[in-house]
């Protein structure tokens, strides 16, 4: 019994080793298979990071050209976009171009080989972007700190074809006339209505380009903030029982015909509004007072809607953000909340800067006195919340707006004007502390020269795209 029992053993030490042998291989391809697991799982992380980096870097384009498209940004696209308050015409296309040290970002080069082109333009125009666009340099890299990897920002005005909607539903996808954005809604550039304060969309698209090959597209709609202004008249009094005493100067005028100043905005394609009133006040019996105070050899210099002088009651036009004591200051914070310059009265004189110029308009809040002298011209928003004084030959092309002690005076003749729109509203007690409704606005006007307040939609319009720009729509595009 004894030479079976050792010839059984040696044969299951057979079957031993054989198995031993295949746990080894089942578990060697069980490692290499998590190991190719593990791997694919570290490629499609760091793709998706790659991926994400992208996406992220186009946002950070599309930022770059949304906050370089308002005046008030250090490094502001004024000079190189269309001047404010001017159409930017279909076909024009503006890019931001950030190549990496040493490349070549040129995105209207279509040659196959170009990474960077841009052939998503196509796709919205029905041709390839012009060649020798405009272009200039990103300012998103600091020194020392590496910048998003974007390659280029591209800006063109926005219409029906190029978003893909029919905006007025008349069956066709309009590429002939701009989109433009009233803070309601968006229409064509032919159909603004009269009297609607509307601002044109812009597109702003970027392509981003990771070091591995990622790539994203990404696109913004943008329309400047609209902060609903509207004059009645060339000059308003927001307030019961205005005070309002007039030069006897010949060359005075207050008229309220859009665009009859001498200093009309070049390149302006507003549509010209209907006359206003030269004068605008709030209750019918207000009338007579804002009349009282004009000469009687002077009245045909106040032109405009109705009559002669043209003095209106204006209170049915209105705005709602312009009626009442806290609506005002409302609009007052929401004004400062956007502009370039916000300054603590008394203040003697504005800047070169401050005064800014037609392409480049200033919103300038005065919180307190402002008294300005000599010779000077200022663009854009002025709010004065304390005592306007001004003399000699000082003017302002945009909008004028003394809300808070409803002051306005000027000492001493000059021969500049005020071409756009002027509001005085007294919402303030001598102390700075809110009324409880609306006082008595006062315009004093002596030696009046040849200064004068000229209703111009196209100064207003230019006045108020200063504002910083609103993104209406965001979405990403397939390459």
């Amino acid at each position: 019994m004894r030479p079976y029992t050792q010839k059984a053993r040696k044969g299951e030490q057979g079957v031993a080793i054989f198995i031993a042998i295949f746990a080894l291989l089942l578990v060697s391809v069980v490692a290499m298979g998590m190991m190719a697991m593990a791997g694919t799982e570290t490629a499609l992380n760091s793709n998706y990071k790659s991926s994400v980096q992208a996406f992220y870097d186009a946002k950070a384009g599309v930022e770059e050209g949304r906050g370089r498209l308002w005046t008030g940004n250090p490094n502001a696209l004024a000079g190189f976009m269309t001047a404010p308050g001017t159409t930017m015409g279909v076909g024009q296309v503006r890019y931001i171009l950030n190549p990496a040290g040493g490349e070549t970002v040129n995105p209207t080069d279509m040659s196959a080989g170009n990474i960077y082109a841009d052939r998503q333009y196509s796709a919205e125009w029905g041709v390839n972007p012009p060649a020798g666009a405009p272009t200039i340099g990103s300012i998103s890299t600091q020194a020392g700190v590496p910048g998003p990897l974007y390659k280029w920002v591209r800006i063109t005005p926005r219409t029906e074809a190029s978003a893909g909607i029919d905006v007025n539903g008349d069956g066709v996808l309009d590429n002939a006339n701009p989109l433009y954005y009233d803070g309601t809604q968006q229409m064509l550039s032919s159909q603004i209505p009269v009297n609607d304060t509307a601002y044109q969309v812009f597109e702003v698209t970027a392509l981003a380009v990771t070091p591995d090959g990622s790539r994203r597209l990404v696109q913004y709609t943008v329309s400047p903030n609209v902060m609903n202004l509207n004059f009645p008249s060339a000059l308003t009094f927001d307030g019961p029982g205005p005070v309002y005493n007039a030069p006897s100067s010949n060359p005075f005028d207050v008229n309220g015909n859009d665009r009859s100043g001498s200093n009309p905005l070049p390149g302006c394609t507003v549509p010209v509004q209907p006359a206003k009133s030269a004068m605008g006040v709030v209750n019918p019996g207000d009338i007579a007072a804002a009349s009282s105070g004009i000469p009687n050899n002077r009245l045909n210099h106040y032109l405009g809607a109705g009559g002669t002088p043209s003095i209106g009651n204006v209170s049915g036009s209105v705005p709602a953000n312009e009626q009442t004591v806290t609506n005002l200051q409302n609009l007052v914070q929401v004004i400062s909340n956007v502009a370039n310059n916000v300054l603590t009265g008394p203040v003697n004189g504005l800047s070169a800067a401050q005064l800014g110029s037609a392409s480049n308009p200033q919103i300038t809040v005065v919180n307190g006195d402002l008294n300005v002298a000599g010779a000077g011209t200022g663009y854009g928003i002025l709010v004065v919340t304390g005592n306007f004084t001004f003399s000699g030959d000082w003017g302002w092309r945009g909008v004028v707006l003394v809300i808070g002690q409803g002051n306005m005076q000027e000492n001493g003749g000059g021969n500049n004007e005020f071409d756009g729109a002027v509001l005085v509203a007294k919402t303030l007690d001598g102390a700075g502390n809110p009324l409880a409704t609306l006082g008595v606005p006062t315009v004093n006007w002596t030696g009046g020269g040849g200064n004068g307040v000229y209703y111009d939609s196209c100064w207003i319009n230019n006045a108020t795209s200063g504002v910083t720009y609103k993104v209406l729509s965001f979405r990403e595009l397939s390459q």
